[in-house]
């Protein structure tokens, strides 16, 4: 993996963040309230899934080829212009003295229903200052646009940076803007801004690469061209991190549809195959972003196919 070595922190000065540590509750508190979910509360170690908001869609956005037939089956309307709520959730694991993120929220200049990952983590005693690693699953802006705050500063300024290398590089390729249809270009310009910012304190890896001792990395390609999953290694309960290889239930139990935030329809929907086989055969717990809260769950494969089992 490349790795390039962060700024001397010990320069940076007693500011509005640092303010922010001095009123946190603590790093030590348990996660609690509305927008922190514990996947165990018995095992320290198992994460924590902290809501960034929701994205506020429509049904034919979700399904843009669907017939009103599959918008009832999978979204239970028929109308496309129907609204549809997906929940932004992300995975945060304490791990001997890392605080680690996968993804980093929407921060404030995406949507405005969207964004709350700050307001979540300071709620269960978690100052930004506090997070040592963020790893991303891809470089959406529900993902990747928290980098930066209101005053477009670094929202986490100590934390180290990882992203796969195929990932990065379609974000920063002259291509990008132009591959994307135009209402979604902006993703482009916003990835191609805040990228660059954490260059001096980023590692981008291979596919398959353990990214941090026991997290470990596979390639998913299609939602965007290097979306990575990752499996937590916990013990003898791993879990899947699947980003948005799924986002929602629906995915699971109509993986060939086509749905509309896959940059790759046709890759989108080999890699949901793929995942639920995986899932299935494994009995592996998944956590999923854009789930219902908090996005902890199984697949289940049945006779008429493959379920979402919430738990939590």
């Amino acid at each position: 993996m490349a790795h390039r070595p962060g700024p001397n922190l010990a320069t940076i000065p007693l500011g509005r963040r640092g303010v922010l540590q001095l009123l946190a509750v603590g790093a030590a508190l348990p996660l609690a309230g509305r927008r922190a979910h514990a996947a165990t509360a018995a095992d320290a170690t198992a994460p924590a899934f902290l809501s960034d908001g929701h994205l506020e869609l429509t049904a034919g956005f979700v399904l843009p080829d669907a017939t009103p037939e599959q918008l009832m089956a999978a979204l239970g309307t028929s109308d496309p212009g129907a609204p549809y709520k997906s929940a932004c959730t992300v995975p945060l694991l304490r791990m001997d003295d890392r605080v680690i993120l996968f993804d980093a929220g929407s921060g404030p200049a995406f949507v405005p229903t969207a964004g709350t990952l700050i307001a979540a983590l300071e709620e269960a005693g978690v100052t930004p200052d506090m997070v040592t690693d963020i790893v991303f699953t891809h470089g959406h802006p529900d993902h990747l646009w928290g980098v930066t705050d209101d005053f477009d500063e670094l929202a986490f300024p100590e934390a180290a940076y990882y992203m796969a290398s195929t990932e990065h590089d379609f974000w920063m390729s002259d291509g990008a803007m132009s591959s994307m249809p135009p209402d979604r270009q902006n993703f482009a310009v916003g990835a191609q801004a805040r990228l660059p910012r954490l260059a001096e304190r980023a590692t981008f890896f291979a596919d398959g690469a353990e990214v941090l001792p026991g997290i470990e990395s596979f390639a998913t390609h299609g939602h965007s061209p290097g979306h990575t999953s990752f499996v937590l290694h916990l013990g003898d309960d791993p879990i899947m991190l699947t980003g948005d290889v799924f986002t929602n239930p629906a995915s699971v139990s109509h993986p060939d549809l086509t749905w509309g935030t896959d940059q790759d329809a046709e890759a989108g929907k080999e890699q949901r195959r793929r995942m639920i086989d995986r899932l299935a055969a494994d009995k592996m717990r998944a956590a999923v972003f854009h789930m219902p809260p908090p996005g902890l769950g199984r697949v289940e494969a049945r006779p008429d196919g493959a379920v979402w089992v919430p738990e939590g």
